[in-house]
């Protein structure tokens, strides 16, 4: 692991994999995967750690652990393109790294 992966926690191979119905983890992971880049523009991240029923539940990484505009991009930027490609989706909650 570098460095910097390390004070960032940018280094996903120390996460469990997510939990959850693996179709429904897929289609999670496929729209997280057009925000990434997105994220990675600050040296941010962020994973999916559970897909409880219709709830998505996602953890901070990288740059984003720390910034104080989290909630406001859960609810303005991730949020929306979940519900946009998920018609399933009732909640979406991040939880501490």
């Amino acid at each position: 692991m570098k460095w910097l992966d390390r004070i960032l926690g940018t280094d996903r191979a120390d996460f469990a994999p997510p939990r959850g119905d693996p179709e429904r983890i897929a289609e999670v992971e496929r729209v997280l995967a057009r925000l990434a880049p997105i994220l990675a523009a600050d040296g941010g991240d962020v994973r999916l750690v559970e897909v409880a029923e219709d709830v998505v539940v996602l953890a901070w990484g990288g740059a984003c652990r720390s910034c104080g505009s989290r909630a406001d991009t859960l609810q303005r930027g991730i949020e929306p393109e979940l519900r946009a490609h998920l018609p399933w989706l009732a909640a979406v909650r991040s939880v501490a790294p």
